[in-house]
This record gives C-alpha cells, sequence and structure tokens, in this order.
C-alpha cells in the first residue's frame, strides 16, 4: 500500500471511529439534567445529587481496573487479542444493556437503581474509550496524536451541546416551570431506552465498517502493582463507605488523591535532577513518571470539567431563581463551549493554506457557537440572554493562536484562563460571574488531548496499559462533583467553584513538570509540532 493510499485509509478510519464520541458527552452532559431533576423528585441535598455523576464517572474506574484484571487472569493484553474494533462493539453492547435498567428504575422510583443504570453504561463507555483513543492516536504520527484526539473531540462535544436540550424535551416536554413541576422519572425510561437502540444501532455500524486492525504486538505482561493499586484503593473505598457511608468513603478518596498529587509531584520535581533512566530498562508502567503524572493530570481535569457543569443547574437555581426545565440552554452553552474549542483545535488535522487556516481560526469557532444558539433556540426561542457570551469565545480564539498548537504551551496558557475566570465566577454577580463560570468549557475544551498524549508519550509496550489507567482516572468525573456538592452544602454553590480553580492551577503545575520530564526522556512535543508546522504540515 503506497502513502497516499494509506493516509487515505487511516483518515477513512479517523472519521469512523469519531462517530463513537458523540454518545460519550451526550450522555455525560444530559446527567446535568438529570441531577436537579433526581433532587426535586427525590428530595436529596446537593452532596447526594451528585452521585449521579459519581455512579457514571466510577464506572470508568471500575471498568479499567476489571481490564486490568482480566489481562493478568489471561496473561496477555485484552485489547491486543481482539484488536481496538472489537473492544469498541463490546463496549457499545454493555452501554446498551445499562440503558435498560431505566425502565423498571422508572416504574418503581428506585434512585439506587437508576444510578446502577447509569454505572453499566459508563462501564462500557470505559472499554469503549479504553480502545478507541490509543487508535486514534496510531492512526499517524505520535506527535500529531493530540490534533487527532481533538477531531474526536469535537464530535464528542457536538453530543454535548444537543444532549442537554434534546433529554430535557424529551423529558419535561417544554421549559416552563409548570412543565418540571408536571415530570415524573416515569418520563425519563423512553428518552434512554431509545438511546439504548442507538447503541446497538453503532455496534452494528461498527461490525461492518472496514477499520485497520491495529494491535501493539510486543509481548506485554500486567504487573502486579498495576492492578493491585486500583484494587487496593476500590477495597479502602468499599470498606469506608459500609462503615460510614458513601459520602464519607468519597472524601475519604478524595484525601487520599489530594496527598498522592501533591507528593508524588514533590518527588517527581526531586527526580528531575537525577540521572536518566532509559525507556528500555523500564519494567513497569508505573515506571514511567509521566503515566502516573498523566493518571493525576486526568483525574483532576475530568473532575474540573464534570464539576463546573453538574454543579451549575444548582448554581442557576440560587442565583438565578431558575426551574429544573429552564436551565438546559446554559448546561448546554458549557458543553456547546467545549465543543467551540475542539471544532477551533481540530483545524490543525487538515492540510490548507496558512491563511485559510488563519481565517478559519476565527469563523469555525462561531460557528460552533452560532450551532449551540440554533438548538437551543429550537427548544427555548429565546437566546438573546447568550450573545454577550461571544467575548468569551473571542477570548478563546486569541489563546488558540498564541499556543501555537504545541500541546504544552497550549496546557499552560488554558489552564491559566481557566484559573482566572473560575475566580472572577466566584469573585462577580449576574451574567458576568456566570459567564465565566460557563467559559470553564471553553479553557477545559481542548485539555484531554494535551494530557492524554503527554502521558502515554514514550511508554512504547505499555501504551494499552498506560491509555487503561489513564481512562480509569476518570474517576475524577465521579468523586470532585461530590466534594464540590459538600462544600455547596457548607459554604455555598458559588464559593465551592474554588475547588475548580484550584484544579486549574494544578494542571498548569503538570504542564510544566510533566514537559520536563519529557524533555529528560529525550521526547518534546512542542518541538516536534514546530518542526512539522516549518516543514509546511499545514
Amino acid at each position: 500500500m503506497n502513502q497516499d493510499s494509506t493516509q487515505k485509509t487511516n483518515r477513512s478510519a479517523l472519521y469512523t471511529l469519531m462517530t463513537v464520541w458523540f454518545f460519550w458527552s451526550f450522555v455525560a452532559a444530559s446527567n446535568g439534567i438529570l441531577i436537579p431533576l433526581f433532587k426535586e423528585k427525590f428530595v436529596l441535598s446537593q452532596t447526594q445529587a451528585q452521585l449521579v455523576d459519581f455512579a457514571f464517572y466510577a464506572a470508568y474506574f471500575i471498568g479499567s481496573v476489571l481490564y486490568l484484571v482480566f489481562c493478568k487472569l489471561m496473561n496477555t493484553d485484552i485489547l491486543n487479542k481482539i484488536g481496538y474494533k472489537n473492544g469498541i462493539i463490546y463496549g457499545l453492547l454493555i452501554s446498551a444493556v445499562g440503558t435498560l435498567f431505566f425502565y423498571p428504575a422508572a416504574e418503581i422510583k428506585s434512585y439506587e437503581l437508576l444510578l446502577g443504570g447509569l454505572f453499566v453504561v459508563g462501564l462500557g463507555f470505559s472499554l469503549q474509550q479504553t480502545a478507541t483513543q490509543p487508535f486514534m492516536i496510531a492512526l499517524g504520527p505520535e506527535e500529531t496524536g493530540a490534533q487527532r484526539i481533538n477531531l474526536g473531540g469535537a464530535v464528542n462535544n457536538l453530543g454535548g451541546t444537543i444532549g442537554p436540550a434534546l433529554v430535557s424535551y424529551a423529558i419535561f416536554g417544554s421549559i416552563s416551570s409548570d412543565a418540571a413541576a408536571a415530570a415524573g422519572i416515569e418520563d425519563v425510561k423512553i428518552p434512554y431506552l431509545i438511546l439504548g437502540a442507538l447503541f446497538l444501532g453503532m455496534a452494528l455500524f461498527f461490525k461492518m465498517s472496514k477499520l485497520p486492525r491495529i494491535t501493539n504486538d510486543d509481548e506485554v505482561k500486567v504487573n502486579n502493582s498495576v492492578i493491585g493499586v486500583p484494587i487496593a484503593l476500590f477495597g479502602f473505598g468499599v470498606i469506608v463507605a459500609f462503615i460510614f457511608g458513601i459520602e464519607t468513603a468519597i472524601l475519604a478518596i478524595f484525601g487520599i488523591m489530594a496527598i498522592i498529587l501533591v507528593g508524588y509531584l514533590i518527588y517527581t520535581v526531586i527526580g528531575l535532577s537525577k540521572p536518566a533512566v532509559s525507556n528500555q530498562a523500564r519494567e513497569s508502567v508505573f515506571a514511567y513518571p509521566q503515566a502516573i503524572l498523566g493518571m493525576l493530570a486526568i483525574f483532576v481535569y475530568v473532575g474540573v470539567e464534570v464539576t463546573i457543569g453538574s454543579n451549575l443547574g444548582e448554581y442557576l437555581k440560587e442565583t438565578e431563581g431558575l426551574g429544573s426545565s429552564e436551565i438546559s440552554k446554559y448546561i448546554s452553552l458549557f458543553w456547546g463551549s467545549m465543543m467551540i474549542g475542539r471544532w477551533t483545535a481540530s483545524i490543525g488535522v487538515f492540510d490548507m493554506k496558512t491563511s485559510t487556516k488563519k481565517i478559519l481560526e476565527f469563523v469555525v469557532p462561531f460557528v460552533a457557537f452560532a450551532i449551540v444558539l440554533l438548538v437551543n433556540v429550537l427548544y427555548s426561542g429565546d437566546v438573546t440572554d447568550l450573545l454577550p457570551y461571544a467575548g468569551c469565545v473571542l477570548v478563546m480564539i486569541f489563546a488558540y493562536k498564541a499556543s501555537q498548537e504545541k500541546p504544552v504551551k497550549l496546557l499552560l496558557i488554558f489552564t491559566v484562563l481557566g484559573a482566572i475566570m473560575t475566580l472572577i465566577g466566584i469573585m462577580t454577580t449576574g451574567k458576568v460571574a456566570l459567564f465565566a463560570l460557563i467559559s470553564g468549557g471553553l479553557f477545559c475544551s481542548i485539555l484531554w488531548p494535551s494530557i492524554f498524549s503527554l502521558g502515554t508519550a514514550g511508554l512504547g509496550k505499555y501504551t494499552n496499559q498506560g491509555a487503561s489507567l489513564l481512562i480509569m482516572m476518570i474517576l475524577g468525573g465521579a468523586i470532585l462533583p461530590v466534594v464540590q456538592g459538600k462544600l455547596a452544602d457548607t459554604m455555598g454553590i458559588q464559593t465551592s467553584y474554588i475547588l475548580a480553580m484550584g484544579c486549574f492551577i494544578y494542571l498548569f503545575i503538570f504542564g510544566i513538570v510533566t514537559q520536563k520530564v519529557l524533555r529528560k526522556q529525550g521526547i518534546d512535543f512542542d518541538k516536534e509540532v514546530a518542526n512539522k508546522s516549518l516543514k509546511g504540515g499545514h
């Protein structure tokens, strides 16, 4: 196969893989509609309501642990055995089973069974993501893997933009406060059964697709520590939950993770002064500092992304006096902000003239913003109050241009802006505060591919395990929203966003330290991207 045809095949495979990304954010963003609904109908505290996100995102952790355990028991890497394509198919089937829980759960009005359904859906997503993201990185040069993941992320957050509006309409049928009062738990069962049918359709689509069989063919075994550490964390959580309750267990896990975050960061900084160890001499994925740093960063990143959006409904209720059926356009705007950023970043995947690219870097974000507005016009009718948010979009555009598409530089610029905007959201009131907090979506939007690429860089035969461990740390999306919910119950919802600001600050530090770790191993993503640009790659 010649180079042109290979590129054509890989491009086709890339577009096929992008389709599955839509559902990940569709469901995740729709949780923002379920949380205030369940809080109202089941009479929950904000901490208890955030168990919706806990159930969904904890599944990523459990799913990744199960993946590693089966790899250990079978003495091989499962994805290398079945292939990335089959991994995606099996993940879709698991998620389809999860949606079946919603019917009986809604009939008997069981909060616990509804959480169980979300958990099983999340288990399927865990396997899908573990297979999909290394697959996308493998479709081209490693140093541009972040750009391909951004392209998938662009589709991902189209789902996040449509999800809240569509699910809200399916449940409430109207944005009036009367509609929210009339809605019942039983109204969630049909929308999620339809979602299950779509999962089955996607599984069939992937079965029939002609994706290349890509695996990491190096022989690799799962080190005992790779499964021992997460199992120990899981066991600790179960014991604490059994004795003191699940809320205490979640807070305890957060405390442990906070200690590890700071402790390992300090340990890594000290280790930078020691002689470099050859990557060939490393006998476990945990022997790579970038893998552990990447895990911790994914924990924080997913946590901040989810907690901003999931607590937004309560923020709108307390500060704007809105009902459950009236908040969807703001939640949609938050997840739409993720789409705006990722559509902007995905421009770099396509070969085009420099002049065309510069124009599109301004046009594409506002096209994405217009789509967000259009989606919400179709549901709520009036979106004129969202128009001033264009100023936040403009700030993001200039930030992206300043990053020069370099993963580390982008990470540093966007995390600084995320921290500043969150601080503004805490210190001000009205639409200024609201838009400042929502803009966290803009500055979270393209952090994932930078973190994921940095965390798996140079792992070689341990890449699949590294990817699974990073996916495992989506656990942050389960833990941090509950922690913020607890803060909101004690100090108020607006002040509780100080947690999000702290997360952005940590991610900034992660970018600096991990860049130094990789340079010590002879890997420099920003330099590779710069060289590619100089050679006329775009």
